[in-house]
């Protein structure tokens, strides 16, 4: 009787269900999301995202930072590193006008030249990477110069993996 009462109560601990999961351990800390809030960006699904459109635009056709972009990637720079962020992807974009292909090439020009400055700045290159989009995620109105404007820009998405 013993033996049958032991079986019946392993069998009804079994049933029982297991704890949940301890809730994941936060991405960022504190003092990162304010200071990436303060620096403008919004989380989305990519990661915190700062568009640099209004801030890093390129001429047409052009690949090179002026000196008010070099001290904006300055600033930019120096705030993520003192907060330990340090891993972050650039992403260039161009406007709509021109071959698919030179577009490509020239987004690509656009977000290394950002990353080599802000590897000029003290941020590891280790935790840099750029990427080119081309034309493919316009912000703006690509039928208007100043549309076309504002696409000519580059992305910051701060990486938590």
């Amino acid at each position: 009787m013993m033996i049958l009462g032991l079986a019946l109560a392993a069998l009804a601990s079994g049933c029982a269900t297991p704890p949940p999961p301890p809730p994941p351990a936060p991405k960022f800390s504190p003092e990162q999301v304010r200071t990436m809030r303060d620096l403008g960006f919004v989380e989305t699904d990519e990661g915190w995202t700062l568009s640099m459109g209004s801030r890093v635009l390129f001429g047409f056709g052009a690949d090179r930072l002026g000196p008010d972009e070099v001290e904006t990637v300055a600033r930019l720079t120096d705030s993520l590193v003192k907060v330990g962020l340090t891993r972050v992807r650039v992403e260039g974009h161009t406007d709509s006008i021109g071959d698919a292909a030179v577009n490509q090439r020239l987004s690509l020009r656009r977000a290394e030249v950002v990353t080599r400055e802000m590897e000029t700045r003290g941020f590891p290159a280790s935790g840099l990477q750029a990427r080119g989009l081309g034309a493919s995620r316009p912000i703006a109105d690509n039928t208007t110069e100043a549309g076309r404007a504002q696409n000519r820009r580059v992305a910051v998405i701060v990486l938590s993996d």
